[in-house]
């Protein structure tokens, strides 16, 4: 097109009030010809629309490109401030945290001290406990020892005192003191001394004071009990008659025990007889094992005494 134009330009004086011609202004134009136009034909015009759309179009997406970047790009820059206020408030509380971790780690670390010296303080005690019980056992023990030991010596007393001298040498022996003589047989509270030699027999008399002479007298049967002790303990010798001497005899027509109590037992086994002193059999019944003979017959004989308990 600038081939098709040429430009002229000429310079015009414009002079002012014709009074005063100091001043001159100069007016420059711009002249130019004008080449006649060509005439475009329709395809060049079409191209150049689309041409023109095109641009057009490439400049909107560009446009909405840019755009959508930019808005993209402020979204992740916002994000990044989040994230970088959220990291910022996730140290603080980590730190938060780690100070509170380590005061926890003191408050344990203190309180295990505390159970340490508190378990230490516990044993102690229970070992004073312990100790105390011990010693506790150990004087309830000699209290309950005193006792019984008082207990002895008050029965030990009840029984010397029955005698007028008391047999020291017929309980005791290298100074110890036992329930029963040697060779006496201990039942309940009584000692039994049973005469099983087979010579010399002796009549009811002769065997009460043997007896008698060894502290003690002829048995008095009080019980079935002791009854029975007395029977599984003496043995049968020579014939059934011949049995072992007891501390009963008829006085008045009445069954009199050596120590003046009547018997109220009556185990017999010849309850017609005549005789007044009476003797325990091997072979008879329980309750039928007494027999009553004359004194001058011989037999073995079965003394007692209260045993010695303290």
């Amino acid at each position: 097109m600038e081939k098709d134009m040429q430009q002229s330009f000429g310079v015009f004086k414009k002079h002012s009030d014709p009074k005063n011609h100091e001043e001159e202004q100069s007016v420059y134009v711009n002249l130019h010809k004008k080449t006649p136009e060509t005439r475009k034909t329709p395809e060049v015009q079409t191209s150049s629309r689309r041409f023109l759309v095109l641009l057009v179009s490439l400049g909107i997406t560009f446009l909405c490109v840019t755009i959508t970047i930019i808005c993209f790009y402020n979204k992740q820059k916002q994000n990044l401030r989040d994230l970088e206020t959220q990291n910022e408030q996730l140290t603080l509380e980590k730190r938060d945290l780690l100070n509170q971790t380590e005061d926890l780690r003191m408050n344990m670390t203190n309180l295990e001290n505390q159970i340490k010296h508190l378990t230490a303080e516990k044993k102690f005690f229970e070992n004073q406990t312990k100790e105390m019980t011990i010693n506790m056992t150990i004087q309830q023990m000699q209290i309950e020892q005193l006792r019984n030991n008082s207990d002895k010596l008050k029965r030990m007393k009840t029984v010397v005192s029955k005698y007028s001298a008391f047999p020291v040498d017929f309980f005791c022996s290298d100074e110890v003191c036992k329930a029963c003589p040697k060779d006496w047989i201990q039942f309940q509270e009584s000692c039994y001394f049973f005469y099983h030699s087979n010579y010399p027999w002796k009549s009811w008399d002769e065997s009460r004071q043997f007896c008698q002479s060894k502290k003690s007298d002829l048995v008095v049967i009080s019980s079935i009990e002791e009854q029975r002790f007395i029977k599984s303990r003496i043995e049968y010798y020579y014939d059934r008659w011949h049995g072992y001497w007891i501390g009963l005899q008829r006085i008045n027509n009445n069954w009199i025990w050596v120590d003046n109590s009547r018997d109220t037992l009556g185990y017999w086994d010849n309850p017609g007889s005549l005789e007044s002193f009476a003797a325990i059999i091997q072979n008879a019944t329980l309750n039928q094992s007494w027999v009553q003979i004359r004194n001058g017959f011989k037999n073995r004989f079965i003394c007692e005494i209260e045993a010695l308990i303290f």
